[in-house]
């Protein structure tokens, strides 16, 4: 009888501690979850350095540096369907391309839809202080107008 006490105390132990990871919460975090947050380029089809930022609220900045110079500031909001990544710039004008997006440890992998063979990596990173400072915004940048244009 004390057997059974015994492995009846110790399945409870095992269940009310649960996976002390997260705090004891075991959901898994959705692939739009993952993506929000800084990241830095480690790999891309062109030569450039980037920084992109996911926010909360579907918006985006991105700082991107391509040969000698200032990073240029690209700002506008972005849309998640599954694990299709796209984006629109401030001025309406949409990305070149949309991607088939990853994130397994701090690294987001993004595949073109239009070129398979086009592959970028981005780490998970803080944008340093002195790219934000110093970069140059660009036109797509700026916040479309209230109300009708004419």
């Amino acid at each position: 009888m004390k057997r059974i006490l015994y492995i009846i105390a110790a399945a409870l132990m095992v269940i009310s501690c649960g996976d002390k990871k997260n705090g004891g919460n075991t959901t898994e975090l959705t692939l739009e979850q993952k993506l929000y947050g800084e990241w830095h380029s480690t790999k891309l089809a062109i030569d450039a350095d980037i920084y992109i930022s996911f926010m909360e609220n579907g918006k985006f900045e991105m700082y991107q540096q391509i040969g000698e110079g200032a990073h240029r500031v690209f700002r506008g909001t972005w849309n998640l369907e599954d694990d299709l990544l796209s984006g629109k710039y401030n001025d309406g004008e949409e990305w070149a391309a949309a991607y088939r997006i990853s994130v397994e440890d701090k690294t987001l992998t993004m595949t073109s839809a239009n070129d398979a063979a086009e592959v970028s990596r981005f780490a998970q990173m803080q944008i340093p202080a002195d790219v934000k400072e110093g970069s140059v915004v660009v036109v797509k940048s700026e916040e479309p107008a209230e109300g009708p244009v004419l």
